[in-house]
């Protein structure tokens, strides 16, 4: 039988054993938080070897950036052709025909570069911005900027946030939020991407990536697809981490990525499709569920299209229909308006300047950061949908 004194002993040690617990999970997460949550070191050689989109068959342009903080990160364009390799020409070759493969489809490419009817076409065509997860680098998603390149025909640009792949640097939300910025600059000032309809594109912290770049960039950005996304880190963490009591979180956690202060900044009219992971294991439903009533909270019918597949947070992308349901939304919100939105653009110049201009001058800083405007009502009005 169990006494009183031993009953109290147990629940000293249980008790004991829980603090200790806690106050482990609170210290790590304030000394390594980063590292836990950029994890640019996994799989084993990622900081090493970056995949090449010509390893696949697609010529490209190898791109290093300078960020404002001096920070060298490295991107691939990939530009859109009349006549890419498809896969049917990759079967059955080894390394070294591929190889070979790849030879002639940039000599072909470096060509079509003088033709000016190959310029057109890569300019009638969207640009997809790839921004990736938090792990690997961007030669590891070369399979996926394949199908929208050779089977949906856009260019596409992608980075190595700082700190991953060749990049240089240590990924932060602060810096990473440079790099976008970067990112996004230079694409619109590209001789051939920047007179294109821009699409973002980001898997879990690159969702969140894709609302800050959508938040800042708000009239270069023809449309965004999120899949497995969160809706901030302090709200992701305690399922992640049950042990740490949420009152910690505001004192040990410097990294955020709240959608709660980019959404509400994105355009009602901006068309959104977010593809959930019904089994995913690592961002609970419940994140990308909460996204969904944040953004409808803020937006017009038909600006946001809402998909649930039968994949985990790592293998959405692998299900049947996954990429039916991306070529049909382009088609829809993308390709199917992109004359009207040419013109639109193009009658929206001397009022955007005007804009422009105006902003400028009521703005005591040329520097402000629109991560921040959010008012405390948007703000409020958004949490009630969640």
């Amino acid at each position: 039988m169990i006494t009183a004194s031993t009953a109290l002993t147990a629940a000293k040690y249980l008790f004991g054993a829980s603090v200790v617990a806690t106050t482990l999970a609170a210290g790590g997460l304030w000394f390594f938080q980063r590292h836990l949550i950029y994890p640019a070191y996994m799989p084993d050689g990622s900081r090493k070897f970056v995949p090449k989109p010509i390893e696949l068959g697609m010529p490209y342009e190898d791109i290093t950036l300078t960020t404002r903080d001096h920070v060298k990160i490295k991107a691939y364009v990939i530009p859109a052709r009349k006549n890419p390799v498809v896969v049917d020409q990759l079967r059955g070759l080894n390394h070294k025909q591929r190889e070979e493969l790849g030879e002639k489809e940039m000599s072909k490419w470096l060509e079509e570069m003088g033709d000016e009817q190959a310029i057109q076409y890569a300019k009638s065509r969207p640009t997809v911005i790839f921004f990736h997860a938090n792990a690997g680098n961007m030669g590891h998603r070369v399979p996926l900027a394949r199908k929208f390149n050779v089977e949906y025909g856009c260019n596409v640009f992608m980075l190595s946030y700082r700190g991953y792949g060749l990049s240089e640097g240590k990924p932060s939300e602060h810096g990473i939020r440079i790099d976008i910025e970067t990112a996004m600059e230079y694409v619109k000032s590209h001789p051939i991407l920047g007179d294109t309809k821009i699409i973002l594109y980001g898997q879990s912290l690159g969702g969140a990536s894709c609302l800050y770049a959508g938040s800042r960039f708000r009239d270069m950005v023809s449309g965004i697809i999120l899949e497995n996304t969160f809706l901030s880190l302090p709200s992701l963490i305690p399922l992640v981490l049950p042990q740490l009591p949420k009152f910690f979180l505001p004192i040990l956690l410097t990294e955020h990525w709240d959608a709660q202060h980019t959404m509400p900044l994105i355009p009602s009219t901006t068309p959104i499709l977010m593809i959930a992971g019904k089994n995913d294991e690592l961002v609970k439903p419940s994140q990308m569920i909460a996204l969904r009533h944040l953004r409808e909270s803020n937006c017009l019918a038909g600006t946001l299209k809402w998909k649930e597949l039968d994949g985990g947070h790592n293998d959405t992308c692998l299900q049947p229909n996954y990429w039916q349901i991306i070529g049909d939304w382009l088609k829809d919100e993308i390709e199917n308006n992109i004359l009207d939105n040419l013109k639109s653009s193009q009658e929206g110049k001397v009022k955007g300047k005007e804009e422009e201009e105006e902003s400028e001058s009521s703005s005591n800083s040329g520097n402000s950061d629109d991560y921040q405007k959010v008012t405390k009502e948007e703000a409020l009005e958004a949490k009630k949908e969640l």
